[in-house]
């Protein structure tokens, strides 16, 4: 599976709020797979890294994991 256009962009705006909210992958995971996430772990923290391709919906729900869990923080 090949990398989607828009794909890039995405992958760095979900690094870049996971670094300034210092969200790891297990948490990031937990609250994806919390919402139906399909990907494993160790497909979402290839994804964060830039070595796998995920579907537009399970980025989109990773995108909104990351904002649950940011809303989340005291």
């Amino acid at each position: 599976m090949g990398f989607e256009a828009h794909e890039p962009e995405e992958r760095s705006e979900l690094n870049s709020a996971l670094l300034e909210a210092d969200i790891t992958v297990p948490e990031l995971w937990l609250q994806y797979f919390s919402m139906s996430g399909a990907a494993g772990e160790y497909e979402v923290r290839a994804y964060v890294e830039g070595l796998i391709s995920l579907p537009a919906l399970q980025r989109d729900l990773l995108a909104m994991a990351a904002r649950e869990i940011i809303s989340e923080a005291p």
